[in-house]
């Protein structure tokens, strides 16, 4: 892939909103990255390394259980960003991410975010509202998920554990 290509879906996925300029102040922080099927690119609870946008391939997202092993939770093709929540919060990777296909990425370093934040950067701050929208979506389907459980039938589901899961989410997620 080219760079004006990636450049093209950095700025659909990552850059909207921005003017050119502030696009090129992104993709200019932005390093390529490759990985090849079955790489792990990034480890649940290893430091997060910063904001991926996966502009080919697909990747399966895992998330350890209570066992050690690690459960399918979705199958993502690009373009598409992850890592957000690590770029934002500063804290370990949620879940596992592995290469399914031969992947093409453009990583937005932690600490190159944090050089335009501290530079009052109008572009990281841009880049910040579209990570929330992703976020928000991204919870919206999780929220469905939810609820989809909660209505099934009352011997097809986990009532304790549904119950449990509720009390958390609403506990650990306020502000």
């Amino acid at each position: 892939m080219t760079n004006s290509e990636a450049a093209k879906i950095v700025r659909i996925v990552l850059c909207r909103g921005l003017t050119f300029e502030q696009t090129e102040q992104i993709l200019k922080a932005m390093v390529p990255i490759s990985a090849a099927p079955g790489t792990l690119v990034f480890r649940e609870n290893e430091k997060g390394q910063g904001l991926l946008v996966a502009l080919q391939g697909s990747v399966e997202i895992l998330k350890q259980g209570a066992d050690g092993s690690n459960a399918f939770i979705a199958t993502v093709d690009a373009p598409t960003v992850l890592g957000e929540m690590s770029l934002i919060t500063d804290r370990p990777h949620s879940a596992t991410v592995r290469a399914v296909t031969a992947c093409e990425f453009r990583l937005l370093t932690r600490a190159q975010f944090d050089r335009l934040l501290l530079g009052e950067s109008l572009a990281a701050y841009k880049v910040v509202a579209t990570l929330a929208e992703v976020i928000a979506n991204r919870l919206n389907k999780m929220d469905e998920k939810v609820l989809e459980l909660a209505r099934a039938p009352e011997r097809a589901r986990p009532v304790e554990e549904l119950s449990t899961y509720r009390q958390k989410l609403f506990t650990e997620w306020s502000f």
